[in-house]
């Protein structure tokens, strides 16, 4: 059985760390109990960019291959968590189950499948997986407020 193609997506996430004076804070990183390029890293394709959202703020660009079978997820505590994987040639997106009917509500024709239940890997909460068939150019966009957004675009 042949593998699937990498799936090649720019994850946006919004800058989150803030500095006064010589000190800086950044409450994604304490969320997550590690730096977001500690889960990434392994997957970046090319250096990660700062570039400004449709919101007026800025997001960082992480460049990211996904060879099928691999992806990377992100703890959220008690909300689960998100993630994304190559499966087979399709993005999977898991993400906490309270998000999955928005989610679907706006994935159009990308959906394939879903959403499923499922738990954490900490199975300690539901999360839902939702299956993608990316086009390059394609882009998905969640608000996050006051943060800024987050998203994934089709490279």
């Amino acid at each position: 059985m042949s593998r699937a193609a990498p799936i090649r997506i720019d994850l946006t996430l919004p800058v989150t760390r803030v500095g006064f004076g010589i000190f800086s804070f950044d409450p994604l990183e304490q969320a997550l109990g590690r730096p977001v390029m500690h889960f990434l890293e392994p997957l970046m394709v090319g250096k990660m960019t700062v570039r400004p959202s449709a919101g007026g703020r800025s997001v960082e660009v992480y460049p990211l291959g996904l060879p099928d079978g691999e992806g990377a997820v992100l703890p959220l505590g008690t909300w689960g968590e998100a993630g994304f994987r190559n499966e087979r040639g399709l993005l999977v997106v898991t993400v906490p189950w309270a998000a999955a009917s928005w989610l679907t509500g706006r994935l159009g024709e990308a959906l394939v499948r879903g959403p499923e239940a499922g738990v954490s890997s900490d199975g300690a909460a539901r999360v839902a997986d939702v299956w993608l068939r990316l086009r390059p150019g394609m882009r998905a966009v969640l608000p996050l407020g006051a943060l800024g957004e987050a998203g994934v675009e089709a490279a």
